[in-house]
């Protein structure tokens, strides 16, 4: 994720700011809101995250231009048509339960993300449903893991599960990011 600071940056400005969010799950929240079809050209993003994290007060401008870089970089990382997205989460560096907690953050804010554009459940297919299903079992994670080998190689394999769970629901339900401007003549 070279486009944004590293994640203890993106932290530590968060909180300059007394947003105190866990940087994972603001990019949670950005991919639920795109995973659902939110219009990409739009700013309503902005509304809506100070909504939620910000008791609705407009954010700074240094946060705005995090928050418009972190879109961007989700945008062009949910369209790439290799799979390059990832979850924003702190470095391998740090302790598992550390990793596991921003998951669990993460998918927090995707599902936060989703329902606030996405109004009718009944609407969505069996596989947007399971994810959703899913990542709700996943935000009562236990997240003390140990530093073995065998909880690192587990918590791989649920980062990945939901890496592309987020690029499902993104591929089912997202604009088409090939024609987001048109013209009438």
């Amino acid at each position: 994720m070279s486009e944004l600071n590293d994640y203890t940056q993106a932290q530590l400005l968060l909180e300059k700011h007394d947003i105190y969010i866990a940087p994972a799950e603001v990019h949670g929240a950005i991919s639920g809101l795109l995973a659902c079809g939110l219009n990409i050209e739009e700013k309503e993003y902005l509304g809506l995250l100070s909504d939620v994290f910000n008791e609705g007060q407009t954010f700074q401008e240094e946060l705005k231009q995090f928050f418009a870089n972190m879109y961007k970089h989700v945008v062009e990382h949910f369209s790439n048509a290799e799979f390059h997205f990832e979850l924003f989460l702190p470095s391998e560096d740090e302790s598992l339960i550390d990793q596991a907690n921003a998951l669990v953050g993460w998918v927090s804010g995707f599902l936060l993300g989703f329902g606030l554009k996405q109004k009718d459940y009944g609407k969505l297919s069996a596989d947007v449903k399971e994810v959703i299903s899913d990542f709700t079992e996943i935000t009562k994670l236990d997240t003390h893991f140990d530093d073995t080998e065998e909880d690192q190689q587990a918590l791989h394999e649920i980062i990945e599960y939901i890496r592309v769970s987020a690029m499902l629901c993104f591929a089912e339900m997202g604009k088409d990011l090939t024609t987001t401007s048109k013209t009438i003549h």
